[in-house]
């Protein structure tokens, strides 16, 4: 129970440090869960979860922010943003939506942060101006390359651990197999075809284009660094999305769920620390 309970409370950057063999506990679980469930779901030919209708083509716009909505919320797990005995629980739940699991994004980008901007350690850093070419070179090909890099760094470059990642990569792609197939599933394939795979696509691009835009990338001197945007769509962004593009806020402060608002926020901590100051001496 206790461990259990640990696993819960611990973010999985902490836990891949210790452990050597993380991503195969972590991955290899939750393969055998997802292809357990896909097998109980096709056999017992269960009804889809939405009745099809053709209207419901029309909530695409809502299901793509959602999408978007989860991503920010798992980034704000990231950092601990939410109360600790839900903050795995919410960043892992939300993963299987945006068809990813929470512990790559995690420590993904707790190595953006440590690295941010540098070109050879950065996971997305800003390459370019064409934003296709980041999407592209950075998000599809040095994420996955830099996760990699994390291992080395950790454990050691050697062909051992080359071998390894290797398979890792093998078995953490491979999951995403049965929990797609459990999405089709649960879903129907209508929605599924017209709602929940364009929201994912439109869903990630976005989060490729967030963390270009965010770096600076219209600059073009090159002056690649975390910035806050808030104009045009980035201000309206920013209103539905909880500050998401306020970004040189948020690489000062990752404490805060919404840097847009990150002033009022240091405000308040500090007339809160002030004020128990003044009630311990009285």
């Amino acid at each position: 129970m206790s461990r259990l309970l640990n696993m819960i409370l611990t973010q999985p950057s902490v836990q891949y440090r210790r452990n050597p063999l993380f991503y195969f506990q972590y991955d290899g679980w939750f393969f055998a869960v997802l292809l357990g469930l896909f097998g109980a779901l096709f056999v017992s030919e269960s009804m889809p979860l939405v009745a099809w209708e053709p209207w419901h083509i029309w909530l695409l716009p809502a299901v793509i922010y959602l999408h978007i909505l989860a991503n920010v919320c798992i980034h704000n797990c990231c950092h601990g943003n939410f109360p600790r005995a839900i903050n795995r629980l919410v960043g892992e739940v939300l993963g299987l939506f945006v068809i990813t699991r929470y512990a790559s994004w995690e420590i993904v980008h707790q190595r953006h942060h440590r690295y941010s901007d540098d070109p050879e350690k950065d996971p997305h850093f800003v390459s370019s101006t064409n934003f296709w070419r980041f999407l592209y070179n950075t998000m599809m090909i040095n994420v996955e390359r830099q996760l990699q890099n994390q291992y080395y760094d950790q454990f050691g470059d050697t062909p051992e651990n080359h071998r390894r990642e290797m398979w890792r990569a093998i078995l953490s792609f491979g999951t995403m197999l049965p929990l797609v197939g459990c999405w089709y599933l649960v879903l129907g394939p209508e929605a599924f075809w017209y709602l929940f795979i364009p929201a994912n696509a439109v869903g990630w691009i976005h989060v490729a284009h967030f963390n270009w835009a965010t770096h600076n990338a219209h600059d073009p001197n090159g002056d690649y660094k975390p910035v806050n945007l808030d104009h045009g769509f980035y201000w309206l962004g920013n209103r539905i999305w909880f500050g998401l593009y306020m970004h040189g806020n948020h690489h000062k402060r990752t404490n805060v769920f919404n840097p847009g608002k990150m002033e009022q926020v240091m405000a308040k901590r500090a007339a809160k620390r002030a004020a128990a100051a003044e009630a311990r001496q009285a």
